[in-house]
């Protein structure tokens, strides 16, 4: 019989969004090895290879959380998924350190796993408490936890350095790809840009997430417009976010493709030529739609900021800018676009590096090894 593995997220599908995703793909990679239950919110839909328990309506009441998991799973780890707001108002939950201290008490072992730990400090007092809250909480709930992965190289040091001691428990777990690749026939590229309108010769530049302020859309709007000013047709291909067009532009290749299945990602993905996605704060472990161009071969143009750890910032499988020069970044997409020998060998050595380093079952072996010295 496999031993049992509850997992605990706020987010999970029918909700969209990254960490919904990553939720969904992290217990089927742990299905392998474990008995695993997912506690989330009420309305969640349920999975194949695991179990679900969609009856969280306040993750507020600590009482009833306790409860909930007690029910959920009885014994066995329990592997939180965390950012400040999924579970509460400004990323402040009054009630959720002291679960994970009960659970800590009754002798439950806890994973966390942190795609965010605390917003930036600001000079607006609401935002300014929330980032203190935020960071107030860390502190409490980390010496509840047997093992902390961090999604970003760039945060291992600094939020561990409040517990020399216990640096072993901190370990860098990198937020893999939510798109599965896709099997795509020999002439893919060309039948997928004749079924959007596109001539075969179009050159792809293809964007993956929200359209937020933190993600720099309009410098790929920017980046586009140049490129395509330029002797190729070139198209932009627009997944998951809302952006403004007019009508001229989207007649003249940029498509707006919205939300879509995984498999259409997949299909846009290897049909484009280059991922163009500037953060503000910088490529980063976290980002999973920059780690869907590189598991999917597509050369990726990025930027490096804040978050950006030391392996990114030295990575030749990727072509970065710095954050925050847009001159710098558009002239970036326009070269990479066009030399087609460095788009092929980005999409190379991207794709080794998420073999080796970043995929489902480089996570799934660390949290596994961390689940084996707990049992």
């Amino acid at each position: 019989m496999k031993p049992p593995l509850l997992i605990i997220s706020p987010f999970f599908p029918p909700k969209r969004g990254g960490l919904a995703d990553h939720t969904e793909r992290l217990a089927q990679a742990m299905s392998a090895g474990n008995e695993v239950t997912v506690l989330t919110s009420a309305g969640g839909a349920d999975g194949s290879g695991y179990r679900l328990q969609a009856s969280i309506r306040d993750w507020g009441d600590g009482g009833a959380l306790l409860a909930a998991i007690e029910q959920a799973s009885p014994r066995g780890p329990i592997l939180w998924q965390y950012v400040p707001h999924m579970y509460g108002r400004g990323g402040a939950n009054l009630q959720l350190p002291g679960v994970m201290a009960e659970l800590a008490r009754r002798g439950r072992r806890q994973l966390l796993i942190a795609h965010e730990i605390a917003a930036r400090y600001s000079p607006w007092p609401q935002r300014f408490y929330f980032a203190w809250a935020q960071r107030r909480q860390w502190r409490t709930i980390v010496p509840s936890m047997d093992f902390v992965g961090i999604s970003t190289e760039a945060w291992l040091e600094p939020w561990c350095a409040w517990w020399p001691e216990a640096r072993a428990k901190f370990v860098l777990l990198p937020s893999p790809s939510s798109v599965p690749l896709a099997a795509m026939p020999e002439n893919h590229r060309g039948q997928w840009r004749e079924r959007h309108g596109l001539s075969a010769d179009t050159r792809i530049i293809a964007y993956f997430g929200s359209t937020g302020a933190g993600k720099q859309f309009p410098w790929v709007m920017e980046a586009w417009r140049r490129a395509a000013a330029g002797p190729d047709k070139v198209a932009l291909a627009v997944m998951g976010g809302e952006s403004k067009m007019n009508a001229g532009e989207r007649s003249a290749g940029l498509l707006q493709l919205g939300y879509l299945p995984p498999e259409e990602v997949s299909a846009t993905l290897q049909a484009a030529d280059i991922l163009a996605l500037p953060f503000d704060d910088g490529v980063s472990e976290r980002r999973t739609s920059a780690m869907a161009g590189l598991q999917h071969g597509c050369a990726v143009v990025t930027t490096v900021g804040a978050n950006t750890g030391p392996t990114f910032r030295r990575a030749e499988f990727i072509r970065a800018t710095d954050a925050a020069d847009p001159e710098e970044f558009n002239t970036a997409v326009v070269n990479v676009l066009a030399d087609e020998a460095l788009r092929v060998r980005l999409g190379s050595a991207g794709r080794v590096a998420y073999e080796r380093d970043y995929s489902w079952p480089v996570v799934a072996g660390r949290l596994e090894s961390a689940l084996a010295k707990m049992r």
